[in-house]
Formats: C-alpha cells, structure tokens, sequence
C-alpha cells in the first residue's frame, strides 16, 4: 500500500517527539514549584517523559500539596538534589558595591549542582 503525504507528515511528527524528554527545575524563590508540577502533568499526559529536578524538601513540598491522582504523579520522575548548606548573612545597606552580597553565598553553593545535575542530563 502506499503512503500518501499526509501518512508522510504524520511520521515525520511522531519520530522526533518519541525521543523527547523534558526536564523542569522550578526556581524555588520565585514560586515556580506548583507551576511547573502542574505543567509537568500536562506534558507528561502526552506520554513525554518528564524529569522534575529539585531539593528533596522542595519535592516534598510539591508532593504534598498536588491535587492530582497519585496515577499521574508516578508518570513523572522526581530527583532530589541534596542542596548544601551555606551562610545566609543578611543584606547589607552600607556596602560599597551594588550587587547584593548576602546573594553570593547561594551562588557558590549552586555551583556544587553542576555535578550532580548534569549527571541526571
């Protein structure tokens, strides 16, 4: 039997997206963890793997709170980043520079993240 261009185009699209996978990694400080729980089950209901990547506390969190059955919550693969522990000194008006330095702590300690992170890629 043969194909005609429209069997063409839908091969075509199924293809690439059969070897899609996505990985989220929701930035805590700006509240993006219910969002992208959300929309990790949206995609996930394609079939699409979804790798949601974040601290176990902030997974928990996420977890707990999800209105979703626990049937589409298994289809989504949690990985807990240990995150370390680092100096929260408070900001500091008076500083000579105008970045914030009471941020730069959190920056060194996400360089610790590369590692495991791109291990999971």
């Amino acid at each position: 039997m043969a194909s005609t261009p429209h069997d063409d185009h839908h091969h075509e699209n199924k293809s690439p997206l059969s070897s899609v996978v996505v990985v989220m990694v929701p930035f805590p400080a700006q509240s993006h963890l219910n969002q992208l729980l959300q929309l990790a089950h949206v995609v996930s209901s394609y079939d699409i793997p979804v790798h949601y990547v974040s601290s176990t506390l902030h997974i928990s969190q996420v977890k707990s709170r999800t209105t979703n059955s626990l049937h589409q919550l298994s289809k989504i693969h949690f990985h807990d980043m240990q995150v370390p522990t680092l100096p929260s000194p408070p900001p500091n008006p008076n500083s000579k520079t105008k970045f914030p330095e009471h941020l730069i702590p959190s920056f060194e300690a996400s360089m610790g993240l590369r590692k495991p992170f791109a291990a999971i890629l």
